[in-house]
C-alpha cells in the first residue's frame, strides 16, 4: 500500500509542481490517501514499521505541498498547519463508525464476542463492552479488542447517537477535527 501511494504521489509532484498549495493539497487528498485509508477498518496497522511507513507517504506529501523540505521543520507540524488529522486518528475514525453500524444492525458483522459491561461506572456506561483479552498480538491489536478500547474511551453521549451520521459528527466533534478533508 504504501509503494502505490508512493507511486501515485511521485506522478503528482511531477505533474504539478508548480501549482498552488490547495491544489497540491487536493491531489493528495483525492489521489494519494485512498490508497492509505482503503479498508482501513479492516487492516488498520499496529506496527510501528507498518504505520510509519505509511506515515511516511503523509509527511512527503506536507513537504510538497508546503514546499518546505529543510531538515529543520517538521513534518509533523506542516501536517497540522494544513489541517490534516494523522492516519492513525482517521484509521481509528474509520474503525469506530464500523462498530457502530454493525452494534446497530445495519452491517452483518456477527456480535457474539462483545459482551455489555456488568458494572457501569461514571466513565462508561450501559453501552460499554467488556475489553477483549488476548496474549497473541495479532488478536489483540484486531479489529474487535482494538475498537471496543476505543469505544469505550468515547463519551456515552457519542456511543448513543440515533444515525450514524450523528455518530460521525460527535467524533469531528470530539476529535477537534477543523478541516476534514474527507
Amino acid at each position: 500500500m504504501s509503494n502505490k501511494a508512493t507511486r501515485t504521489l511521485n506522478f503528482i509532484r511531477r505533474n504539478i509542481y508548480g501549482c498552488s498549495p490547495e491544489a497540491k493539497a487536493l491531489a493528495y487528498t483525492s489521489l494519494v490517501r485512498p490508497h492509505l485509508e482503503y479498508a482501513s477498518a479492516v487492516w488498520d496497522p499496529y506496527t510501528a514499521r507498518d504505520s510509519n511507513k505509511l506515515d511516511k507517504v503523509q509527511r512527503q506529501a506536507a513537504r510538497f505541498v508546503r514546499r518546505d523540505y529543510r531538515r529543520t521543520t517538521s513534518a509533523s507540524q506542516l501536517i497540522s498547519e494544513l489541517g490534516w488529522q494523522s492516519l492513525a486518528e482517521r484509521w481509528k475514525t474509520s474503525r469506530l463508525p464500523l462498530l457502530y453500524k454493525a452494534i446497530n444492525g445495519l452491517v452483518a458483522i456477527p456480535m457474539d464476542e462483545l459482551e455489555h459491561t456488568s458494572r457501569c461506572t461514571r466513565h462508561c456506561g450501559p453501552d460499554a463492552f467488556i475489553i477483549l483479552q488476548s496474549r497473541v498480538d495479532g488478536y489483540k491489536f484486531s479489529f474487535f479488542p482494538r475498537t471496543v478500547s476505543d469505544w469505550n474511551s468515547l463519551p456515552s453521549i457519542a456511543r448513543s447517537t440515533p444515525s450514524e451520521n450523528s455518530f460521525k459528527t460527535a467524533l469531528h466533534r470530539l476529535s477537534g477535527v477543523t478541516n476534514c478533508h474527507h
